[in-house]
């Protein structure tokens, strides 16, 4: 929830903030319980039960190594507040929150246009390149701006649902097969601009796919790759946002 950050810092980090006279005590401590209450164990503990709950990871294994393994390293602020608006689907309710503890850790720390846009940089890792570079001109501040919270959210989700689209166009291309033929796959993202720009919504619905292949010229002489086909849908995406005033 909205405090997680600031239980974190009361549990799991006692465990690296103790000095050496208390963890010589601690470790002097024979009842298990005390042990576990007195090392700040406990709280861990709780903190990250309580996060599994709210964001119920689909690995909740390697949710766990990620949350512990944090605070063993020592990670940049701007690297912290991206795995925390990581760390659930941005359509979950606990979304809000995780980006609201974000925004927080980065204002405390003094959130700049020029820290904004290191986070999108990070959030738009896995991201065809050409893509990448089209979003973050589209998204970043100037440097020295300040930023409003509803802008940082926003652009931390169109970030992420980049990464969803993306997900999504591979997965359309390997349904399309023999059919991700250049002539299709051009009427496919001229319909699908045209859709965009009339409905103001992005989607690659099997309707338009079947409008594409009957209004394709030249149809079967050249097929598409992979990586070109996710580019122009990604393309589509990145026309369609409105840039921030």
């Amino acid at each position: 929830g909205k405090q997680w950050y600031q239980r974190r810092v009361t549990g799991t980090n006692n465990l690296r903030m103790m000095n050496k006279k208390e963890k010589s005590t601690v470790e002097k401590i024979s009842d298990p319980e005390e042990y576990f209450e007195k090392s700040g164990v406990n709280n861990a503990i709780r903190d990250v039960i309580s996060l599994l709950v709210e964001n119920r990871p689909k690995d909740p294994i390697a949710f766990l190594g990620q949350y512990f393994g944090s605070h063993v390293e020592e990670v940049s602020v701007i690297v912290r507040a991206q795995r925390l608006v990581c760390l659930t689907h941005h359509s979950r309710p606990a979304f809000s929150d995780n980006v609201i503890s974000a925004y927080k850790l980065l204002r405390d720390k003094g959130l700049s246009g020029k820290v904004h846009n290191e986070l999108l940089k990070g959030l738009c890792n896995g991201l065809p390149p050409v893509i990448a570079e089209r979003l973050l001109e589209k998204l970043n501040c100037k440097e020295l701006d300040a930023v409003p919270h509803q802008l940082f959210y926003n652009n931390v989700l169109t970030c992420l649902v980049g990464h969803d689209y993306k997900k999504h166009s591979e997965l359309l291309y390997r349904e399309l097969g023999s059919v991700c033929d250049r002539g299709v796959c051009e009427a496919l993202f001229q319909l699908l601009a045209e859709h965009t720009e009339s409905s103001n919504k992005y989607e690659l619905s099997s309707s338009l796919i079947a409008r594409a292949i009957s209004s394709a010229n030249n149809y079967g002489q050249q097929y598409i790759s992979n990586e070109e086909f996710v580019i122009s849908a990604l393309d589509t995406y990145v026309d369609m946002l409105q840039t921030p005033s």
